[in-house]
């Protein structure tokens, strides 16, 4: 004699939880949620906490490696710049949700919340939420090391030729020039860049 168990169409069976016991339905893992994270840990490779670099001068953040990024508490250039700052560690998940947990502007800390999923385990696919702190150390930049240092010119041209009219050569070079210095013998032009 034989069973035969006729399964209506659009219903599934349930399996337990190989962990736990617990009656669920059926996925690759044949675990529960509870014990699927209990058991892997997609945040791994990421790091928790961070040190990011500000100018209190021109109010800018280093994004590394020399890149100075003017921008605001809680905005996208921020966000973009604290992303960065993780490194490889987001190469290995994807990336669903960023965004800040509100701090105090005068406790150097600014935290952001990650929402990540990655596949794990035969295809099951796992979302985990946790939140990354960085800490804000104060840095001059370089532009702002050269202005308080009074040598923020990269250039410095020579005009030697004399002229009569020596109004009118200051005046067309006075668009690229920085400061002036009277010589003897011609007039130097301080620029800020070498072009």
């Amino acid at each position: 004699m034989e069973y035969t168990f006729e399964s209506k169409p659009g219903t599934t069976g349930f399996i337990l939880c190989c962990q736990c016991g617990t009656q669920i339905e059926p996925n690759p893992s044949n675990m529960c949620v509870a014990c699927l994270r209990t058991q892997v840990d997609i945040t791994e490779g990421i790091p928790k906490q961070g040190v990011l670099y500000f100018c209190r001068n021109c109010e800018r953040y280093l994004q590394p490696p020399n890149h100075w990024v003017a921008a605001q508490l809680e905005s996208r250039e921020l966000l973009s710049v604290c992303l960065k700052k993780l490194g490889g560690g987001l190469k290995t998940v994807r990336l669903i949700d960023a965004g800040f947990v509100w701090t105090e502007p005068h406790s150097q800390r600014i935290k952001t919340k990650l929402t990540v999923q990655k596949e794990v385990l035969n295809g099951a696919v796992l979302q985990q939420v946790f939140v990354v702190e960085f800490i804000v150390k104060n840095h001059m930049c370089d532009d702002c090391h050269r202005v308080e240092a009074k040598d923020f010119w990269r250039a410095c041209v020579q005009i030697r030729q004399k002229v009569k009219l020596n109004l009118l050569s200051r005046i067309t070079c006075v668009t690229i020039a920085t400061e002036w210095r009277l010589k003897i013998s011609g007039e130097p032009v301080y620029k800020l860049d070498r072009r």
